[in-house]
């Protein structure tokens, strides 16, 4: 049997899970974390989101490690974002070119806060059901907008 350095020891653990991904694409927290942040906050910015909508998206709930982050960040400081978070705002990424490709810049935000009957929303908004804390929240709403785009 072969070593292998991204083998992991709890397979059922989806941060793990998620840190091999990356590192097996050469993705580095280090390197990638700033970068993806800052474009997240460019979103938020764009959406009009609440500081509590924008930590429930990114799953943290500590509010000075958040502002932190943006003050490093928006100075263009070296700063290690965790993997799940960067996993978060590749959902968010991907939502937003869905959206931008489905609706001007005015709707798209707009169509985020609306009520929506179809599935995964149940009568919810799709930004209700990406802020419940659940990374399955934001990953229902990428592969509803991508069936859309797709269709």
């Amino acid at each position: 049997m072969c070593y292998n350095p991204m083998s992991i020891d709890e397979p059922n653990d989806a941060r793990l899970k998620a840190r091999a991904y990356f590192m097996r694409r050469g993705v580095d927290p280090v390197r990638h974390g700033g970068a993806g942040l800052r474009t997240f906050l460019n979103i938020a910015d764009a959406w009009s989101l609440s500081t509590e909508e924008q930590m429930d998206l990114l799953g943290t709930q500590d509010l000075a490690t958040f502002e932190d982050w943006k003050v490093r960040v928006r100075a263009h400081e070296t700063i290690a974002i965790p993997v799940d978070v960067i996993v978060r705002i590749g959902c968010v990424l991907s939502i937003y070119g869905s959206l931008t490709t489905l609706f001007p810049d005015e709707r798209a935000a707009a169509w985020l806060r609306a009520s929506n009957a179809d599935r995964p929303f149940d009568g919810r908004a799709a930004l209700a059901v990406m802020t419940r804390g659940e990374l399955q929240g934001l990953d229902a709403v990428v592969g509803y907008l991508l069936a859309k785009v797709y269709s």
